[in-house]
This record gives C-alpha cells, sequence and structure tokens, in this order.
C-alpha cells in the first residue's frame, strides 16, 4: 500500500491492529475512486462476500453507478467480522477518506449490522433494502405466480403512497391474505423497499445490490481462498483497471457515435443526445415510447403562481391517472426545483422526465427540454461540472507531477482530437503548441534552480500499530455453517458392490 500511496497522493488506506500487532481490519482506495464519489457519491452500495482469501476475511466493495449507468468502485475493504462495531469503524472511516460527503441513500441486503451502522454514522442518509433479495424470498412464502405478480406491482411500480395503499389492499382482498405473517412483516417494513415511499428521493434507478453482486463475481474470477493480503490488494487494483478502461470506452463511444432517432419526439429526442449519455438516452427513449399509451384528460386546472395542472392516466388504466404540474413562467435551472412535477416522482428519483411529462410537453408543443428537467450527472460532461474538494494534505513532488501529468494529458487528448478536424486548428495548436511549450520550459528550468534538493516524503499510512511490522491476521469464521474438505470428508453411505450389494470390494 506504501508503493500505490507513492504513485498516488491522493491514495488513502487505514487499517487495526490487535495487541499482537497482526492486522484486523483494511480500508483503501485511490484517487480515482475520490474523484468518482465526488461526482457519483449521492447513492451507494455496499456488501460483503466471501471466499475471497486466505484469511477468510469478508471482502467489502462500495459501488454506485457513473453517468453511463456503469458500475464503479469507491473504496474496498476486508474486515475480520460483521457486527455493527466493525461495520461502524468501516463507514466512519470510509466518509473520513471521502472528506465528509455523504451519501443520499444507500442500499444493502437485509444485514441487521449494517442497518444499525448507517444509521449511527450516516442518519441523513435514506436506507434502502434490496428488492431482489426480498422477491427471491417472496416465493417461498406467496407461491402462486399470480400472487408473486400482485405483491412486484406494490414494491416495484411509480405511483403515491395512496395508489401503494389501493394496490397493496386489492392484493390482500384477491388472495385473502390478511393472516399471512410474512405479508404483515413486508408491511411494517414498507418504507424500506417499497417504490412509493422512494419518489422523493434521487437514487439513480438502483433498487438492488446486483451492481454490488455483480462486482463480487467478477472479483472471485481473480480472487480465491488461497491468495494473501497482498495478492487481494493488487488483484482488486488490476480489476479496477479493467473496469475504468470500459469507462473510457463508453466516453469514446458518446464522442464518436450518434443514434437515429426513434420516436415521434423528434426534436426532444435529439436534443437529449446532445446532452445526456447514450445509456441515460436509452431511458428517454423509452420513456417517449411509452408516452402514447397516455391519455391527457380535459379541463386543466391553474393556480394562482400560473402553474397548470394536468390530468393524465395510462391506456386501459382510466381510474389509474397522475397529476403533472407545469410552471413555464418560473425562473429555475435547478433540477431540485423543475417546471414541471409529475405524481409518479420518476424525475425525482431517476433523474430523467416520466412519460407523463413528455404527454404535457406534446400537448403543449415543447420541443426543446427546460434546464430544470436536465440532471447533470447524467450529461455527457457530468465530471467537467463537477466541483471536487480535494483534501488539504502533504503531497509529494513526484506523485504530483505525475498527477498533472496525467491531468493534462487527458485534457490534451480532447483538444487534439478537434484540432485534427480542419486544417486551421491543426495550424493553430501548432502554432499555440510550440509558444506555451517554451514559456513552461522556462518555468520548469527556474523552478529547478530554486529548489535543486528537495525531499520526497511518500505519505503514511496510520495505524493503531505500535510496531512498524504487521503480521498476517488471524484466519475468521465466516457466517454460515463451515464446509468441509471433500477430500476428507467421509462418503455419507458406503460404496456396495453392483453384483451381491456388499461392501469391500468392486462386482
Amino acid at each position: 500500500m506504501r508503493g500505490l500511496a507513492t504513485k498516488d497522493p491522493h491514495f488513502i488506506g487505514r487499517f487495526t491492529t490487535d495487541p499482537e500487532d497482526r492486522l484486523v481490519d483494511i480500508f483503501w482506495r485511490d484517487g480515482h475512486s475520490y474523484v468518482d464519489y465526488q461526482c457519483y457519491g449521492d447513492v451507494e452500495i455496499f456488501d460483503s462476500t466471501y471466499k475471497t482469501n486466505a484469511y477468510n476475511q469478508p471482502l467489502v466493495l462500495f459501488v454506485g453507478t457513473n453517468n453511463h449507468r456503469g458500475s464503479i468502485v469507491f473504496g474496498a475493504a476486508l474486515i475480520s467480522d460483521e457486527t455493527v462495531e466493525t461495520y461502524t469503524w468501516l463507514l466512519r472511516i470510509f466518509l473520513e477518506s471521502m472528506n465528509g460527503k455523504m451519501p443520499k441513500a444507500v442500499l444493502t441486503d437485509s444485514d441487521e449490522a449494517m442497518r444499525q451502522a448507517i444509521e449511527t454514522v450516516m442518519p441523513e442518509a435514506r436506507h434502502r433494502l434490496c428488492i431482489w433479495h426480498i422477491a427471491k424470498n417472496s416465493t417461498s412464502h406467496l407461491k402462486t405466480e399470480k400472487k408473486l405478480k400482485a405483491f412486484n406491482r406494490c414494491m416495484r411500480k411509480y405511483q403515491t403512497i395512496e395508489q401503494f395503499e389501493m394496490l397493496w389492499q386489492e392484493m390482500l382482498d384477491e388472495f385473502d391474505l390478511h393472516d399471512n405473517i410474512w405479508i404483515q412483516n413486508m408491511y411494517e417494513k414498507r418504507d424500506k423497499f417499497c417504490q412509493a415511499f422512494f419518489g422523493d428521493i434521487f437514487m439513480a434507478e438502483m433498487r438492488s445490490t446486483q451492481r454490488c453482486e455483480g462486482m463480487n463475481k467478477d472479483c472471485k474470477k481473480v480472487l480465491g481462498k488461497g491468495k494473501t493480503l497482498v495478492e487481494v490488494v493488487s488483484l482488486i487494483y488490476r480489476f479496477l483497471m479493467k473496469l475504468r478502461n470500459n469507462q473510457e470506452m463508453d466516453e469514446f463511444m458518446n464522442m464518436n457515435s450518434f443514434p437515429c432517432v426513434k420516436t415521434h419526439l423528434k426534436d426532444l429526442e435529439k436534443q437529449a443526445f446532445s446532452v445526456f449519455t447514450h445509456d441515460v438516452l436509452k431511458w428517454i427513449v423509452k420513456e417517449m415510447k411509452r408516452e402514447s399509451f397516455v391519455t391527457l384528460k380535459q379541463g386543466i386546472e391553474s393556480l394562482e403562481d400560473g402553474s397548470r395542472v394536468y390530468k393524465v392516466s395510462t391506456y386501459k388504466r382510466p381510474d389509474f391517472e397522475h397529476t403533472v404540474v407545469y410552471c413555464p413562467e418560473k425562473e429555475t435551472d435547478s433540477a431540485s426545483d423543475p417546471i414541471m412535477v409529475c405524481s409518479c416522482r420518476m424525475f425525482e428519483f431517476r433523474g430523467v422526465p416520466c412519460r407523463h411529462m413528455f404527454s404535457v410537453m406534446k400537448n403543449k408543443h415543447v420541443v426543446e427540454l427546460h434546464k430544470s428537467l436536465i440532471v447533470k450527472r447524467w450529461s455527457k460532461d457530468a465530471r467537467s461540472v463537477c466541483d471536487i474538494p480535494y483534501p488539504v494534505q502533504s503531497i509529494p513532488r513526484e506523485a504530483l507531477e505525475v498527477s498533472r501529468y496525467g491531468a493534462l494529458t487527458a485534457e490534451c487528448n480532447r483538444l487534439c482530437f478537434f484540432a485534427s478536424k480542419t486544417d486551421a486548428g491543426y495550424n493553430l495548436l501548432q502554432k499555440e503548441i510550440s509558444r506555451l511549450s517554451a514559456i513552461v520550459e522556462d518555468l520548469a528550468n527556474e523552478k529547478e534552480k530554486e529548489k535543486e534538493k528537495e525531499k520526497v516524503h511518500a505519505p503514511t499510512t496510520p495505524s493503531s500499530s505500535k510496531g512498524s511490522v504487521v503480521r498476517d491476521p488471524i484466519p475468521v469464521r465466516t457466517k454460515g455453517r463451515e464446509k468441509l474438505d471433500k477430500k476428507t470428508e467421509p462418503p455419507r453411505r458406503p460404496i456396495t458392490c453392483g453384483y451381491c450389494q456388499g461392501t469391500g470390494h468392486n462386482s
């Protein structure tokens, strides 16, 4: 880790040890993860997985999603146990490493220790349970396909709380589930997983821990029970490089590919393509297509502030209506206070306009999305408009130069790409490069003369260790029944002869 810290000035690693200087818990994240979290850390998932190292320590990954809807990793940890105290320490260290930025929402499975730790360390964050685990658990309690479909409709549908209560009551009456204990327990926890209770908070459309589960599965392809901690850290770093390469591929495709128009709202779709990434555009196109199933009811209501209230319903469901409030005169550019609000609250939850909004736009002949209906974190330039507060720290000179070189190289790649398109741009850039090269070379020479002998100090990794050498951790026992080795485990029944059915010999 000291080697990684030398290369990356913003790398942070924290660990604890026991009285015998054995490693207990360890957390680390690099500078790239810090930037990702500052730009896309509004929602995070964290989960643990097993069988990744020789010491049986659970691997914990902090996962989020970028503006391409791709998975990104904010940090990783190896912990000794899954208690409230350990998770509390881990979350506090995580927030400390991220300059104290608190996520808006956190998704986990139904682990009770995680829930208590989140309430202690992140009281302002909304905690949501994974609906995939709940849906999987529902198959053993509801049995029939019709019951499962009704339960999933209550859990996943974009709707108001009143509409949820109506659908829930219909499910209870139709299938006589009033006395079902599991259903009663789920109703008590409805505000932890049902979509109707999360419409007021942005969650980037994440409702399950499947991103984290997918990360764990990919990690296990390169990790295993025989890996040492040094190998685990190195292999995870290599895995992150592959993941970030995919992100660069997404950036390249957004810059060099142009999807064709697919909907009847051509002007709105063209503008959405120029603003949003391709993967987010798929969401918008899907909502535009579904706009054709929305019916705009007659009788528009006007409010005192100039807002107009529209009632819309879905084809074949006239009683299941939504309300869209449209205020064209409102002076706002913030997505937190848009000029258009729908009762389905998909925009607040997902960050893109819903089909009901597009229905009103079509009715009012709107040909361009208002700025307040564009969430910057989904835009193509999401990273460039993000204000990243770097923590104040002593940065080694060599590491700072490497970091600056990487940042300038990324900017120059974009500059060279556009300059190569025209002769005028190419000639202009050639002249400017020659002029600026002479200037910055003189600045560098003057700096070297002032500080000929500057010592380079690598950042240290604080710990609770008394000595300078940290010993290997003690292998821990994970949750669940310990599996026996197949080579040493006795057979469940003796092998018998196929002819006489006796034991001790073959047929």
